[in-house]
């Protein structure tokens, strides 16, 4: 898995159950693109407002099992905020890394805070280890960092407060425990359960 900059993209949740839900309901995902665009399953004003949306739909959709896609629909909140941020955390490594290397970190360490500081110096990190991260503007590396804390915030794993964010751990159906451990990635779940 590369870093990528997903600077454009966003929590989706809304957009993956009702996406699901409508793949479930036809039965099938050939043609899925048209399918979803003439239903208006992700709400679009525009043509390229489509398009963006759905290249991040799709993308994350091939890391869900059939399960996790009636899982997503079926499910209560948190154990679908769950899925989403496990299907975002097996295509965007930047995320990932972040949740294993300062969340889980903090987290085993009995340090359950993450300050502005924790996001810069793993950025600065970032940026030593990696030429595609250190290529990307300021601007980039900005937003991407906003990014981490949106997708985390709204997953479940980070809460906001006066004085950064405080790390939670989000209580999920065991079923969706149970159906990545026997069919999903292993590895991304045992950093999702630090």
């Amino acid at each position: 898995m590369e870093y990528r900059a997903i600077t454009a993209e966003n929590f989706y949740l809304f957009e993956m159950r009702n996406s699901c839900k409508f793949i479930l309901e036809i039965k099938t995902e050939e043609d899925l693109k048209n399918l979803l665009k003439a239903n208006n399953i992700l709400e679009t004003v525009s043509e390229s407002n489509f398009s963006k949306k759905f290249n991040t739909i799709n993308k994350r959709l091939k890391s869900l099992t059939d399960n996790l896609k009636k899982q997503i629909v079926d499910t209560d909140l948190a154990s679908a905020r769950f899925i989403n941020l496990y299907s975002i955390l097996c295509n965007e490594r930047f995320i990932l890394e972040f949740l294993e290397e300062v969340v889980k970190e903090k987290y085993d360490n009995f340090d359950y805070s993450i300050k502005e500081s924790d996001f810069s110096n793993y950025m600065e990190t970032k940026s030593e280890q990696s030429k595609v991260i250190q290529n990307w503007t300021a601007e980039g590396k900005r937003k991407m960092l906003v990014k981490v804390k949106n997708f985390l915030t709204e997953g479940g794993y980070l809460e906001k407060n006066k004085d950064g964010y405080k790390i939670l751990k989000p209580i999920v159906d065991l079923a969706v425990i149970d159906e990545i451990k026997e069919n999903g990635n292993k590895k991304i779940l045992k950093i999702m359960f630090y």
